[in-house]
C-alpha cells in the first residue's frame, strides 16, 4: 500500500491520478502546509526540502519529485501501461517529454508565481515573471507543434502519464481557458485527460481550474 503526501495547491494531482489509474490501495494524506506541517522534522524525513509531494510505501521507505513518482508507478505497474517499456521503441520519446515538461516547463510555473525565490534584489522580480510568462509560452507552442505533427497524444495515438502530468501544468496557468484557445490541442489533451475517471476523480481533489467550461 503506497501512502500520498498531497495538497490541493500542490503537484501532486498528477501522482494521484496515477495512482487510482494503477487501483493500487493508497492513502491520500494530505499535509497541513497552511500549518508548517511540511517544515516539521518527521515531514522533513520524508522531503528534505518540505515540498509536497512524496510517496510512502510499506516498509516505511519514500520518495519524492513528482515526475519521479509518475515513472516509478508506470515502471512498477506495467498493466496500465500509461509508459512505453524500457524494449519499446517509443521509450525514449516517453523519458523526453516527461523530462521537459518537469525540468523545463515546470521551473518557468515557478518562476513565474514565486519570482522572489529567483532573485536578491526585490525590483528584479517583474522582470523575472514576465520572462517566465515568456519562457512558459514558448514552451506550450512546442508542446502544441508536437501534438498538431504527432497527436494527439504526445506519443502519437498512445496516452500516457506525460499527457497527464502536462493537463497538471496547463492547469495551473493563470487562465487555463485562455491558455487551451491559445493552444488548441493542448486543450484536445485535457478535454481527454479529464474523461478518464481516474483522473476526474484526482483533478476533483484539488482547487485547479478546468478551462475547459463552455464561455
Amino acid at each position: 500500500m503506497y501512502t500520498l503526501h498531497w495538497h490541493p495547491m500542490a503537484s501532486t494531482y498528477a501522482p494521484m491520478a496515477m495512482l487510482e489509474e494503477i487501483g493500487e490501495p493508497y492513502e491520500a494524506r494530505r499535509v497541513d502546509y497552511e500549518g508548517g506541517e511540511n517544515q516539521s522534522p518527521s515531514y522533513l524525513r520524508v522531503q528534505p526540502l518540505g515540498l509536497i509531494p512524496a510517496l510512502g510505501f510499506a516498509d516505511g521507505g519514500s520518495m519524492f519529485e513528482s515526475a519521479a513518482i509518475l515513472l516509478f508507478l508506470c515502471d512498477r505497474h506495467r498493466r496500465a501501461d500509461l509508459a512505453p517499456g524500457v524494449e519499446e521503441p517509443e521509450r525514449a520519446a516517453f523519458l523526453q517529454w516527461l523530462f521537459f515538461l518537469s525540468d523545463t516547463l515546470y521551473p518557468a510555473y515557478n518562476h513565474y508565481y514565486r519570482p522572489q525565490k529567483y532573485t536578491t534584489d526585490p525590483s528584479g522580480t517583474a522582470a523575472i515573471g514576465e520572462a517566465a510568462r515568456a519562457a512558459f509560452t514558448h514552451h506550450w507552442g512546442i508542446l502544441e507543434d508536437r501534438l498538431r505533427a504527432e497527436g494527439p497524444w504526445l506519443l502519437g495515438k498512445r496516452l500516457s502519464a506525460c499527457d497527464i502530468y502536462m493537463h497538471m501544468i496547463s492547469s495551473w496557468d493563470d487562465d487555463p481557458a485562455a491558455l487551451y484557445a491559445a493552444f488548441p490541442r493542448l486543450r484536445d489533451v485535457a478535454a481527454g485527460v479529464m474523461q478518464r475517471p481516474a483522473c476526474r476523480k484526482a483533478f476533483d481533489r484539488h482547487k485547479y481550474k478546468s478551462g475547459l467550461e463552455p464561455a
